[in-house]
């Protein structure tokens, strides 16, 4: 029974009426021990008549088994895992050891577990509660989170409750984006109600003293009274509250659980210990475990007539996880050692080998060959089930037991590895720290410094990264060349973010001295030789890596990346494109959804190159969901200012600042140097089609000399920089930009950026005549194809020329062709300025379009949409957008009256490019 809580319930309630309508919903509870979450949650199911209700809970005692609370949630819905698509089958029963396979991406298990609750509420809405979340193993609340953020319309409704002090790494970034409710205490009427209901012998004067000292936790309400006397209950000895500070709450309520405790024979307290230190609840097990310790199953029924522990079906429960601990606590280290012991020789079972190992370990005291390599064999066990953050635990427990040095630094380096690969970058970095003095070889250190690097890279420190991993792979170079070069292109790749000309130019011409055969090694070359201004030398050494992936099969995921990187910076846009798209393609038939942010990201800037700025704002999108929704951090200003960029062009001045301003903040103060180039680019085109031109020069002036100084950086500004000098009458102050534009030109080899160099020349040049020379080379150029938005701002400036010198018939070609372009791209403001040019020689009749109906769509109700008209079922879609089929059913039609069609048959008439 519930009292007060009355906001509490109304927020539950209306969350459960919510997927009653097919619409979903998540909630964290969180407050201190005891407060009232757990009631809560249990108030919850107890609303959701007509809901499959599923529920697991964290254990704090609990071996690191990898994905131990996922499997408890979702064992009633597992009859619906044979209608999973494939690969989503096979990774979530090689989580639970159900398939060989696995070893995956690690997100995958993610996936399928939004896919299996969305199939479970196909026929009516489901309820999913998840207590003491804090205890959850790594895995499985990863899994959950990543179900959690990307639930829109199944009809599922998410719950957790964890404590206030809960500060891990995964629960810290992943519950962000899970609403949470505050639980604090009952007020002075509940308290009283409560203790009324509950002990309603005690008088009011040790009455008020409880609600004192509890300050309102219904758990001290209810447990704080039961070590009292019967004389004490009746106000005895019961003195008012002392003016010092009182022990803690918890402290308090283990001192009420273990007086329980206490109170049992000694074949019961031995029973009780080993049902707290047996993580499943097992009966079968706990009974054999204390069989061997003496006590028999008779004891079974003292321990359930004390309330302290709950008997049901086959399973064991204790009244409060608190309980649990304070069962624990009280117990000597003896006593504990001996009772781990007897949980791994009753833990007989193959598949309980991993748990097994993990008991011999806590019954360990010392070094222990037999018992490290158990856990390595467990460790080896998570690995294949994608349990990378179980792995790590395992291998470090295995490290702290191995008898031989060696052993143990090779266990702590493959620890801290895993922990890398299970995104825990902070434990890794830790792990890689307390290893370093103790490795002797330098593949060793190597390896450590790769694991060193990819943290600091990862929580946004590249220029560590970069030093970390060029100083370690001058060490291996010699004997072992190929892993030398991979950690050489990752110090050139970290240097280039933060623009570190002097690293990337020494790491790059080690790595071509030891590759000088491979295309990576020479593209890499080449991105050094650009961030040091060799513009001549860095572009055609850039394009060998994206002209070879081309053409190549089996090229690693990390490596296509790359290449499409390097296509879009060398100007090759169409080449980036395909190469981008075609990795995003794979990475969704492959369910590798961890690259999917970095390359979509990629992909999405290279779309706005080629015009095609629709695709970019839904491939960003996507881009920035999947970041949040994997934990990618660093990935999102990036991606913001893709999106920020797009804004610029469709004329959302306030979106563009809105996304541009924090991730340029955010980039300076990290050094990052190209993303603040695209927020800076961004805020300057948005300030330069408000007409904002002295806005647009003052905003350059200061970055020439600063972090983006350097001449490839210049380049993205130079065309902007010449307009806006041009308009504001100052040309003076563009003089060196056009320089910089012809240089860029000259190096860059492609006709858009020739003609754009020529653009520049045109708007400084000093009479029509020469400026007609030079804006028709660069029309005629233009021609030739690539970057349309460039194109019409030319063929505007040249028919804004034309129209000032009295030519409108010849100044209307221009425009119309500027007009029609800026249109579809959606470039309202442009298009604006075009058509008030044309209306100015004279034709009123051209008029503006408007919108498209596609500009109504959102960016995944476009994406939906899109597959839909070639033929895929909602669950095909689902499968490749890694959503919900019930979400893209909800988005679908959503967009069909915005399309003026009924049903997706009538998609085939639709012109979607």
């Amino acid at each position: 029974m519930l009292f007060g809580r009355d906001a509490e319930r109304a927020r539950l309630d209306a969350l459960l009426a919510d997927a009653r309508a097919k619409r979903s919903g998540t909630l964290a509870l969180r407050g201190e021990p005891g407060i009232g979450k757990s009631a809560l949650l249990d108030h919850a199911v107890a609303a959701a008549d007509g809901f499959t209700v599923i529920g697991t809970a964290g254990v704090e005692f609990e071996a690191e088994i990898p994905f131990a609370g996922l499997h408890m949630l979702l064992r009633p819905l597992l009859h619906h895992l044979r209608g999973l698509p494939g690969q989503l089958a096979d990774a979530l029963g090689a989580a639970f050891g159900l398939t060989p396979t696995g070893g995956g991406d690690r997100f995958l298990v993610g996936m399928a577990v939004l896919t299996l609750l969305s199939e479970a509420a196909e026929t009516q809405p489901l309820l999913a509660v998840v207590d003491d979340v804090q205890w959850l193993d790594h895995a499985s609340i990863e899994a959950i989170l990543f179900a959690a953020r990307r639930l829109e319309r199944e009809g599922v409704v998410l719950l957790f409750a964890l404590r206030d002090d809960s500060g891990s790494q995964p629960l810290a970034h992943g519950l962000a984006a899970v609403p949470e409710l505050p639980i604090g205490g009952l007020d002075q009427q509940s308290s009283n109600m409560l203790l009324a209901h509950r002990h309603p012998d005690l008088v009011v004067a040790v009455r008020d003293r409880m609600i004192t000292e509890s300050d309102g936790n219904p758990l001290a309400l209810i447990e704080l009274p039961t070590a009292l006397t019967s004389g004490q209950r009746a106000g005895v000895g019961i003195l008012p509250a002392p003016h010092v500070e009182p022990l803690p709450l918890t402290t308090r309520l283990h001192t009420a659980f273990g007086a329980q405790a206490n109170r049992l024979g000694p074949d019961a307290a031995t029973l009780l210990l080993v049902a707290a230190t047996e993580e499943t609840g097992d009966i079968d097990v706990v009974l054999r475990a204390a069989a061997k310790l003496g006590a028999g199953a008779d004891a079974l029924d003292e321990v359930e007539r004390s309330g302290i522990l709950r008997v049901a079906a086959t399973t064991l429960t204790f009244k409060h996880p608190l309980a649990r601990s304070a069962v624990r606590h009280r117990a000597t280290l003896r006593r504990r050692l001996a009772v781990h012991e007897a949980l791994a020789a009753a833990l007989t079972d193959p598949a309980a080998s991993d748990r097994r190992a993990w008991h011999l370990a806590a019954a360990s005291t010392g070094p222990d060959e037999f018992v490290a390599a158990a856990l390595e064999a467990a460790a080896d066990l998570a690995a294949r089930r994608s349990g990378f953050a179980a792995q790590s635990a395992a291998l470090e427990r295995a490290a702290a037991l191995s008898p031989d040095p060696g052993r143990r630094v090779q266990r702590m380096i493959a620890a801290a590895e895993a922990a890398a690969s299970a995104g825990d970058f902070r434990h890794a970095l830790d792990i890689a720290r307390r290893t370093h003095c103790d490795a002797a070889d330098t593949l060793s250190v190597a390896r450590l410094s790769s694991v060193t690097a990819g943290a600091e890279s990862a929580m946004g420190r590249p220029l560590i990264a970069a030093r970390t991993l060029s100083a370690a792979a001058e060490s291996i170079m010699v004997d072992h060349p190929d892993r030398a070069a991979r950690m050489l292109v990752d110090a050139v790749s970290n240097s280039y973010l933060v623009g570190e000309t002097e690293i990337a130019a020494k790491a790059a011409a080690t790595l071509e001295a030891i590759a000088s055969d491979k295309p990576v090694a020479v593209s890499i070359g080449g991105l050094a030789r650009l961030m040091t201004d060799d513009l001549e030398n860095a572009m055609p050494r850039m394009r060998r890596l994206p002209e070879a992936t081309r053409h190549q099969t089996g090229v690693a995921p990390g490596c296509r990346l790359m290449a499409g990187m390097l296509a879009s910076r060398s100007g090759c846009d169409e080449l980036a494109v395909e190469l981008l798209t075609a990795l995003v393609d794979d990475a969704r038939d492959s369910g590798q959804i961890g690259i999917l942010p970095g390359a979509l990201c990629q992909l999405a800037m290279a779309e706005v190159h080629v015009g095609h700025l629709r695709e970019a704002l839904v491939h960003a999108d996507e881009g920035l969901r999947l970041g949040q929704s994997t934990g990618q951090w660093r990935r999102l200003d990036d991606i913001h200012c893709v999106l920020a960029i797009i804004a610029a062009i469709q004329g959302d001045d306030e979106r563009c600042r809105a996304l541009a301003e924090p991730a340029l903040d955010h980039a300076v103060q990290h050094g990052l140097t190209y993303t603040a180039a695209g927020g800076m680019y961004a805020l300057e085109l948005a300030d330069l089609i408000q007409g904002r031109y002295d806005a647009v020069l003052d905003r350059l002036d200061p970055i020439t000399t600063g972090m983006l100084r350097t001449q490839s950086v210049l380049c993205i500004f130079a065309a902007d920089r010449v307009e806006a000098a041009a308009r504001a009458r100052q040309p003076a102050r563009a003089v060196e930009s056009a320089r910089r534009m012809q240089r860029w030109a000259a190096a860059n080899g492609q006709p858009w950026t020739a003609a754009m160099a020529l653009r520049c020349q045109g708007l400084l040049a000093t009479g029509d005549d020469e400026a007609e020379d030079y804006f028709g080379r660069a029309v005629e150029l233009h021609s030739h194809g690539g970057r349309p938005f460039e194109r019409a701002r030319t063929h505007l400036v040249y028919g804004e020329m034309l129209r000032r010198a009295n030519r409108k018939i010849d100044a209307r070609t221009h425009l119309r062709s500027a007009l029609d372009t800026f249109q579809r791209l959606g470039a309202r403001p442009w298009a604006d300025r075009a058509l008030a040019e044309i209306r100015a020689t004279g034709e009123a009749g051209v008029q503006s379009p408007g919108r498209s109906a596609y500009d109504t769509l959102t960016p995944k109700e476009l994406q939906v949409v899109r597959l839909a008209a070639t033929g895929l079922s909602n669950r095909d879609i689902a499968a490749r957008l890694f959503l919900s089929h019930r979400t893209v059913g909800y988005h679908l039609y959503n967009a069909f009256p915005k399309l003026g069609i009924a049903n997706r048959a009538e998609l085939g008439r639709l012109s979607l490019d």
